[in-house]
């Protein structure tokens, strides 16, 4: 049995801010390799195990932003975007929301069809002190806000159902299609099929917020097209 290749050490000039997140994620590189200060080692770190998401990781009394999650926030809400620290030589582009009015930014990103990793301080900033000048407070994921899976009320339209949406195809040609929903606010959960021909209407009378489909079925155009009409938002996972 081979031995695990040990993570190889990149140059400085290798590890631009777009590589950082895919190195560190895929084991190419240390966060030594990465030359940042502990903080933003942190930020990599919990970034790379969400790299679909918009990372709020929290800051004190705001939700910060960091690089293109910071770009692509910016401009979605409409808000400044500055800059905290430099990572070879660039500025690192930053932009942050006041926790108490996070809900209101959630849902404006979740309308532009983001997914959200909510960070939190895991502990008191005093202890983090004691244990040194350049200690990080612990921080890590405590939610994921999709479309369908929304549960706080200020976030959920009360005329509707927000349902979240599995969508399964056997192999066939003319095999039907396998829709399982649930509104995790309501506890409301239907399971059913539909014909290929009836897809459509039957997603559009559902109206799910947000449709779970395998990769193979993600490269379907016209499931595609029947979802975005519906308007749901998409996300692939792995095939068994």
């Amino acid at each position: 049995m081979q031995r695990p290749k040990a993570p190889r050490a990149l140059p400085e000039s290798a590890m631009p801010a777009v590589q950082v997140f895919e190195a560190l994620k895929d084991g190419a590189a240390t966060f030594s390799d990465a030359v940042m200060t502990p903080m933003m080692a942190q930020y990599a770190k919990i970034k790379a195990a969400h790299p679909d998401c918009l990372l709020f990781y929290r800051m004190g009394d705001f939700f910060e932003l960091f690089f293109d999650d910071a770009v692509a926030a910016s401009r979605a809400l409409g808000i400044q975007l500055t800059k905290r620290g430099k990572h070879l030589g660039e500025d690192i582009p930053m932009c942050g929301v006041p926790i108490v009015r996070s809900d209101e930014y959630l849902q404006k990103l979740i309308a532009a069809g983001f997914r959200i990793a909510v960070c939190e301080q895991l502990e008191d900033p005093a202890l983090a002190k004691k244990r040194g000048p350049k200690s990080v407070v612990r921080r890590d994921v405590v939610r994921l806000v999709t479309p369908g899976t929304i549960t706080e009320e200020a976030l959920l339209d009360a005329a509707c159902n927000n349902f979240l949406t599995a969508l399964f195809k056997a192999p066939g040609q003319d095999a039907a299609f396998a829709l399982a929903s649930v509104d995790i606010s309501t506890g409301e959960c239907f399971v059913g099929e539909s014909s290929a021909p009836d897809l459509a209407g039957d997603l559009a009378r559902l109206a799910p917020k947000e449709v779970l489909l395998s990769t193979a079925l993600d490269g379907d155009r016209k499931l595609r097209a029947a979802i975005d009409n519906a308007g749901a938002a998409i996300t692939p996972l792995p095939d068994p």
